[in-house]
């Protein structure tokens, strides 16, 4: 009897088990809605992109020409977890770390609820798209500096010589970006006579520009300004859509002043519609202004809000850079999110490219540091870190 118990109980697990494989399989996109969601993101891609052309001259990937291969690739994904690794890779090749599928749940809820108080985009309480990114399986991954401090660090290199500020991020650890200018503002008035200030930002992949702005605010004697425009492929219906709920102020891109056309890349007249002045003015705010030389150290991992940072330093001479090249992409407006009808996914698209004042694009050329430096890694022991040896050699300081 019990055999027989037995037995029943595990055809009846087996039932279950088959029932939830068949659901599980009929559940997975067929190859039509996954070719139709390429093809999707192909034409937006193809119409909106900004970088394009600049994929192909910095590292040589004709992404459009590349459709057979990448239709190839999504045919044959055998479920919709290779799927999305293959869409994920696809993407990549474009270059831009801006432009991404977001494949994961923890990156979903994040974007959520960054535009949880506009109304830009009405799909991201779609069921499918919930149901998608609850049913991703998450993947745990851990960085090489894992067990560096990535918090903000404000303390001295050489006692009342040399003053030193980490920045891990342009936005706060603590969830208060006024919290942390309050304590940087704090230490910038500790430094009296200090001979040099070094604002590290490596690893910093960016955030918001008015924690970096908020710096240089207590560190200037007069008010900057910098000019700078932003070029958009309003022909596409996704850009169009984004820029105008953001109600910006766009001029058709014949009207690009001469002078930035010239030194734009050559497709800007060709390929955009429109473009953005991106003039603006960092007031000087606070009594005591610090009268050292400052330093910013940087690296390839520089991107965003942080890139925009690089470029500002090295435009106005407010730092010396040491490291190495930048990531690049700063000084844009935020990427745009579109939603895949079939899989609920999520793309993340470069919206506008940058041109500097002389209409030079970051995103091609990326920030050069004023000192290269070969080795330039962070390190937790100051004595070990061949940037700020740099820093010290040129103050002629021997520690």
């Amino acid at each position: 009897m019990k055999k027989k118990v037995l037995f029943l109980v595990v055809i009846f697990i087996f039932v279950i088990l088959l029932g939830n494989s068949i659901y599980s399989k009929k559940d997975q996109l067929s190859k039509r809605e996954k070719v139709e969601d390429f093809k999707y993101v192909y034409n937006a891609i193809k119409n909106g992109y900004p970088y394009l052309d600049v994929n192909k001259r910095r590292n040589n990937i004709d992404w459009l020409g590349n459709k057979d291969k990448y239709l190839k690739r999504i045919k044959n994904t055998k479920n919709d977890e290779e799927f999305i690794e293959e869409m994920s890779s696809i993407l990549s090749e474009l270059g831009n770390r801006h432009t991404e599928l977001i494949d994961n749940k923890k990156r979903y809820e994040l974007f959520k609820k960054s535009y949880s108080n506009n109304n830009w985009y009405d799909f991201l309480d779609d069921k499918k798209v919930v149901d998608r990114y609850d049913s991703i399986n998450p993947k745990i991954k851990i960085s090489k500096d894992i067990f560096l401090k990535k918090e903000l660090i404000l303390e001295d290199v050489i006692k009342d010589k040399v003053g030193y500020m980490y920045l891990p991020s342009m936005a706060s650890r603590n969830g208060s970006t006024d919290k942390d200018l309050e304590m940087i503002g704090d230490y910038i008035n500790t430094l009296g006579k200090h001979k040099a200030l070094i604002i590290d930002i490596r690893g910093n992949l960016g955030g918001s520009d008015r924690y970096w702005q908020g710096i240089v605010s207590k560190l200037i004697k007069n008010d900057i300004k910098i000019n700078g425009y932003r070029v958009y492929r309003n022909n596409s219906e996704i850009v169009k859509k984004y820029t105008d709920v953001r109600n910006l102020k766009l001029e058709p891109i014949e009207n690009l002043p001469m002078d930035v056309a010239k030194n734009a890349p050559e497709e800007t007249l060709k390929k955009f519609s429109d473009f953005e002045n991106t003039s603006y003015t960092i007031k000087a705010n606070n009594d005591f202004k610090f009268e050292g030389n400052i330093y910013l150290l940087i690296d390839e991992k520089i991107y965003s809000s942080s890139e925009a940072f690089s470029m500002f330093c090295k435009e106005t001479k407010f730092a010396t850079l040491i490291g190495e090249t930048t990531g690049g992409d700063g000084g844009g407006l935020d990427p745009v999110l579109f939603k895949l009808k079939n899989s609920g996914l999520i793309v993340r698209m470069a919206s506008g490219m940058y041109l500097d004042k002389d209409g030079i694009c970051d995103e091609e050329f990326k920030t050069t540091p004023d000192f290269k430096i070969k080795d330039c890694k962070r390190t937790e022991n100051f004595k070990n870190d061949n940037c700020i040896k740099k820093v010290l050699e040129l103050e002629n300081i021997n520690d």
